[in-house]
C-alpha cells in the first residue's frame, strides 16, 4: 500500500512561507509630517504581537511534517496551525490600520505580505491531503 504524501510538500512550502515572513518587512509607515517624507519599513522581528504567532507556527508546523504516523494528531496540529495563521493575518491588518490612524503617519502593506495567504493556502491544501489520507486508509481497512 502506498499512501500519497504530498501534504508533507504542502507543509514544507508553508513553513518556508513563513519563515520568509518573519526576516521581511511587513508593511511600510510614511511620515507625513517631516519635511521630507521619511519612510519606515516594519518588521517582524520588531513586533512582539507578530513575532510570537509566527515563530509558534514555524515549530507547529517542523512538528507537524513528522507526524506522518498519526494523521489525526497531524491534522490536529495543522488546523491549529491554520488558526495561528489566520490570526496573523488579522494582527497584520490591524497593526498597519492602527498606524494608518495615527496622524501625520500613512502605512501601506508590503509585497512580502502575500506569503500569509499563500501560508494558510498551503495548510488548507495539506488538511485537504490529510483527509485524503484518512478516506484512503478506511477504504483499505473495509477491504481486509
Amino acid at each position: 500500500m502506498q499512501i500519497q504524501r504530498i501534504q508533507t510538500v504542502y507543509i514544507f512550502l508553508s513553513i518556508i512561507a513563513m519563515a520568509v515572513f518573519l526576516i521581511v518587512p511587513y508593511g511600510e509607515i510614511e511620515i507625513l509630517s517631516q519635511s521630507p517624507v521619511v519612510t519606515e519599513p516594519l518588521y517582524t522581528m520588531a513586533e512582539y504581537g507578530i513575532l510570537i504567532p509566527v515563530s509558534a507556527i514555524i515549530i507547529l508546523l517542523l512538528i507537524d511534517m513528522f507526524l506522518y504516523r498519526n494523521l489525526p494528531l497531524q491534522r490536529t496540529v495543522l488546523v491549529v496551525s491554520l488558526m495561528l495563521t489566520l490570526a496573523v493575518i488579522a494582527t497584520v491588518c490591524f497593526a498597519l490600520f492602527k498606524e494608518a490612524r495615527a496622524e501625520g503617519i500613512e502605512a501601506n502593506f508590503s509585497v512580502w505580505d502575500i506569503l500569509l495567504p499563500i501560508a494558510a493556502l498551503l495548510e488548507i491544501l495539506g488538511v485537504k491531503g490529510i483527509n485524503h489520507d484518512i478516506k484512503l486508509l478506511n477504504s483499505y481497512n473495509r477491504l481486509r
